[in-house]
């Protein structure tokens, strides 16, 4: 079972895709529950996921940047990869705040490179 959206999903393999053999990716995303959910009142969330294939050494992936929209709403995306865990960061990356039920909304994504 997968803890992620589908947009999540789609960023996560985005900007993982140059650290991690996608075949590995995949495992992770189907085969984790969530270690922490952490809302930071409208300025965005963090989903963090552990599984024992994630590298232990701080990898920072924000590589191409990913613009996630929804109405007027637009955010930006940072994965992080340390000490067997994943963790997906959603920012704000406009005037608006993100909203409580964002994750439950339609999510474009754009890559910018």
């Amino acid at each position: 079972m997968t803890v992620f959206k589908n947009f999540e999903r789609q960023v996560v393999e985005i900007l993982v895709k140059p650290h991690i053999l996608l075949e590995q990716l995949k495992i992770v995303l189907d085969n984790t529950e969530s270690v922490s959910f952490e809302d930071n009142a409208g300025a965005g969330y963090f989903i963090t996921v552990d599984h024992p294939s994630l590298p232990s050494r701080r990898i920072v992936c924000d590589k191409p940047f990913v613009i996630g929209k929804s109405k007027d709403v637009q955010c930006g995306f940072v994965v992080f990869l340390e000490n067997g865990e994943l963790t997906l960061e959603c920012h704000s990356w406009g005037l608006l705040d993100i909203p409580i039920n964002f994750r439950e909304n339609a999510v474009e994504i754009e890559v910018i490179k």
